[in-house]
């Protein structure tokens, strides 16, 4: 086992209440053991031959900042001979961090990973924080050490600001931002056009600025010029990924935890929980192998689209029959939350992710062809 992404869900609470949020909140906090136990055991694992990620995940990790200190520093007390080649994460919504928690960042060089849906923030995330968050990112950039990105969450309530919004945030000049289009929520005829308009919008603004300065900040629009395939798509949680919950269970993936809270009577929960983390230290040589191979059949061309779309649109059957699919990169858990099972696509998300990949291949045209014409 060796690996290159860890993840402490520092806490499952959080004083945002996001209206397409998929989280179960829960007033409970990673404790001081269970941190010297998960830093004990993984820090000989973490690969020293590449980047290792340790993220720190909520809820509102920031509600547990000593937890927080006290990991990265027993991290950085191991790593002492610079061995490991570690860099530290945060994910949060920035709406409590304080002088404090910034210098720490700065002083560890973390990537802070904000959530933030720019002119959408009030009406999908907490009313009032706009003004807050703009002002927040401000702060975060006078810390040299930060590297500061960001993540917007769009939903048919808010996709009619999703052009605008992501303009708002590329104009900050800054920070790189990925989009998600979540879908969990039901999206009619009317919201599918309105994606499919605001992502045109969005992709001509993008060419624009490719063409001044040779690069785009959207990360989901990063590296299509050499084309629409990328592989067959793989998840990673499980195999090089890991994360611990505050309560001390493992799971291939923060997302995982997320999921089975509300669903341990499912029979894949046994498929994929690596059980608690003082059994595991104990036993893993044995259970591994067994789990991280259900893990491993997470892949692209093992999925299937769950049920037949309406209209005779043709989104059902297997995605390894689909012309697309080496273009495509579903999240198994994230789909699964529309269909009950992991390993299975709702038609809505299928739809979502085509129009998706349609934009891409759009922007990579219009790249292209401003290339062609410069000579």
């Amino acid at each position: 086992m060796k690996i290159t992404n860890l993840t402490f869900i520092v806490t499952d609470d959080c004083n945002y209440n996001c209206s397409y949020c998929l989280q179960k909140k829960e007033k409970k906090t990673m404790n001081n053991h269970t941190i010297e136990t998960a830093v004990d055991f993984f820090y000989p694992l973490l690969k020293s031959d590449d980047k290792v990620r340790v993220n720190f995940y909520g809820g509102e990790p920031t509600l547990a900042f000593e937890q927080i200190q006290q990991a990265v520093l027993l991290l950085r007390e191991k790593n002492k001979t610079g061995d490991k080649k570690i860099e530290f994460c945060v994910t949060t919504n920035g709406s409590l961090l304080t002088e404090e928690m910034l210098d720490f960042f700065d002083r560890h060089r973390f990537v802070l990973l904000l959530s933030f849906d720019g002119l959408a923030q009030d009406k999908g995330r907490k009313k009032g924080s706009l003004a807050q968050i703009v002002g927040e990112i401000k702060r975060i950039r006078q810390y040299p050490g930060i590297r500061l990105e960001i993540n917007s969450v769009f939903s048919p309530r808010t996709i009619g600001e999703f052009s605008r919004s992501m303009r708002f945030i590329i104009e900050m000049e800054g920070p790189e931002v990925t989009f998600n289009i979540t879908a969990e929520q039901e999206w009619n005829a009317s919201d599918l056009a309105t994606l499919e308009k605001q992502l045109a919008d969005l992709t001509d603004y993008l060419a624009s600025y490719y063409k001044e300065k040779g690069k785009t900040p959207v990360r989901n629009f990063q590296g299509v010029a050499g084309g629409p395939g990328t592989g067959i798509f793989r998840c990673g949680a499980g195999k090089d990924h890991m994360a611990v919950t505050p309560g001390g269970e493992l799971w291939g993936c923060y997302h995982f935890h997320d999921y089975f809270k509300t669903r341990k009577d499912s029979p894949q929960y046994r498929e994929y929980h690596f059980g608690s983390l003082p059994d595991f230290t104990i036993h893993h040589e044995t259970c591994y192998p067994g789990i991280r191979a259900n893990y491993l059949d997470l892949k692209q061309d093992f999925f299937q689209v769950a049920e037949v779309a309406e209209e005779g649109e043709g989104e059902g059957g297997y995605c390894f029959l689909c012309e697309d699919m080496e273009g495509c990169a579903v999240c198994p858990v994230i789909a699964a939350y529309s269909t009950g099972t992991l390993g299975k696509i709702s038609c809505r998300m299928c739809r979502l992710v085509k129009i998706q990949r349609k934009a891409r291949e759009h922007f990579r045209e219009k790249i292209l062809s401003s290339a062609v014409q410069s000579f």
